[in-house]
């Protein structure tokens, strides 16, 4: 009856499914085919689990990325060169998770974001650090997340070296009353050890934020059953099942059916890009039925125009992937291979 509770966790799981994407980098145009055609895999009788089991389901550029792949991505992301409200976004919830009391960043100019080992560092950080371990921080971690924390002092802090910054009077990580400078308070310097240890904790707490849905091992039990021909592997020896082509399924058993539908459909969308750019040529595209008398197995694709056929699987397979991009539709064409 009180279907509030269930609300918010299917809000918290579309949160988590877009944010993970983000720190992958993974692409933004995927998401109006996955949301679009959500529903048809609703179950109503078991809306919360059916709705993890679709993302989870999925894979190539529409996946739910796992913890593994959040926690590579998250150690050497540029987390500071991002939209302002993004990276507020994200220190907030981090800073927020399970305090009472909270502190608010986003439109706040009193807190800002404080790099611990400094965009332009104080000679003293190469003297303490070492030359090896200060270009090393500086190249591979400035702008990451365990480098990144928040302060209302930021000013006096400034490229001060570590230490200074922690017993700086009334505006240190020693005086600090937030939850992402309580480690910081603790250390009697900056290194690549304590900035893994760091990295450590707020992985932690990012997976408590920002959970992947436990489902137990239901994307091992059940594969996807479409996936990105660009994430596809090659079709030798196999057979089409079906394939999603700009969001029709298409019954379609073999590669040369795909490859003339695939085609065809992008002619029709534009000719244009078939002769501004070289897809004309790796297609064979000619007009008239006297120049398609010259291809080995030519197929028609429009009004009196014709393209080759005479390609292997592989061949087909990158020709279609090329055209894809070239229209920049790289997340329009899903395949599934049949089982035998």
């Amino acid at each position: 009856l009180n279907s509030q509770p269930r609300f918010n966790q299917v809000l918290e799981l579309v949160q988590n499914f877009i944010w993970r994407r983000f720190i992958l980098g993974l692409p933004t145009n995927g998401l109006n085919k996955i949301f679009m055609n959500l529903h048809e895999k609703i179950d109503p009788k078991n809306y919360l689990y059916s709705l993890q089991k679709s993302l989870v389901l999925r894979q190539g550029s529409q996946k739910f990325p796992t913890d593994k792949e959040v926690y590579d991505a998250l150690y050497t992301k540029d987390l500071y060169n991002i939209k302002t409200k993004n990276r507020s976004y994200l220190l907030e919830r981090l800073e927020n998770f399970n305090n009472h009391e909270f502190v608010q960043i986003e439109q706040n100019e009193k807190i800002t974001t404080e790099h611990i080992f400094p965009q332009n560092p104080d000679p003293k950080w190469k003297l303490e650090l070492g030359e090896k371990v200060y270009k090393q921080i500086r190249e591979k971690f400035l702008h990451t997340l365990a480098n990144l924390t928040l302060s209302g002092n930021n000013g006096k802090l400034g490229n001060r070296s570590f230490n200074e910054k922690r017993e700086l009077p009334e505006g240190g990580y020693k005086d600090s009353r937030l939850w992402l400078n309580r480690f910081l308070a603790e250390q009697n310097g900056w290194d690549i050890i304590r900035l893994k240890q760091r990295f450590e904790l707020l992985a932690e707490r990012f997976f408590q934020v920002w959970a992947y849905p436990d489902i137990g091992n239901i994307a091992l039990a059940h594969p996807a059953s479409e996936i990105s021909i660009f994430e596809a592997e090659d079709p030798v020896h196999k057979k089409l099942d079906c394939a999603i082509s700009l969001d029709s399924k298409l019954e379609i058993k073999n590669f040369t059916k795909l490859y003339i539908k695939v085609i065809s459909e992008l002619f029709e969308i534009s000719p244009e890009r078939f002769y501004s750019s070289s897809l004309g040529v790796r297609v064979g595209l000619v007009y008239g039925k006297s120049q398609a008398n010259q291809l080995r197995n030519a197929m028609g694709i429009g009004k009196n125009y014709f393209i080759e056929t005479n390609f292997s699987s592989v061949e087909k397979f990158d020709r279609i992937k090329y055209a894809l991009t070239v229209f920049e539709l790289e997340d329009e064409l899903f395949i599934k291979y049949a089982a035998d």
